[in-house]
């Protein structure tokens, strides 16, 4: 029994919960491991987040929805056009609701991976040296452990 009103709380991926306590008109979770993709059933929610694991949750409840992160997504862009020789700097923007890590294939048989543990929100920058001109195709790939992976391409040139 969840108490008054409340219809239901929803643990999904990596998280799971040990410990539910029901009272009248509230709930509590408490307990939870890795993840947080957490939706619920409830309004008035207080979240605690650490590390990107949910720790707690409390609510009174009533019909809303409450969804943590968002649509996967990854946007990439660079200094091209770059000298050969030249570091070429890749810049990232990546969400999702439980992101795992990115990887980049430079287009010149070179790969690299970023991780990201979890996180719903990720930007930074990446750099790759490039031994000759040319024109290359960057391919970004961003993988979601709720939501899969979402790949995006960046053509850049580098001057010989």
């Amino acid at each position: 029994m969840l108490g008054r009103g409340c219809s239901q709380v929803v643990f999904d991926g990596l998280s799971w919960v040990e410990e539910i306590r029901a009272s009248a008109g509230s709930i509590g979770v408490s307990d939870t491991k890795e993840g947080f993709g957490a939706s619920m059933q409830c309004s008035r929610a207080r979240w605690a987040l650490y590390s990107a694991v949910v720790v707690s949750v409390s609510a009174a409840c009533s019909s809303s929805d409450i969804t943590l992160g968002g649509p996967l997504n990854v946007i990439i862009g660079s200094n091209s056009p770059v000298s050969a020789g030249d570091s070429l700097r890749l810049d990232y923007d990546v969400s999702g609701r439980s992101l795992a890590g990115m990887t980049l294939e430079w287009g010149d048989a070179q790969i690299d991976s970023v991780s990201f543990l979890g996180a719903q929100t990720a930007g930074g920058s990446e750099f790759h040296v490039y031994s000759s001109g040319g024109s290359y195709t960057i391919r970004a790939t961003v993988f979601d452990q709720l939501q899969g992976s979402e790949s995006t391409d960046l053509e850049v040139t580098i001057d010989p």
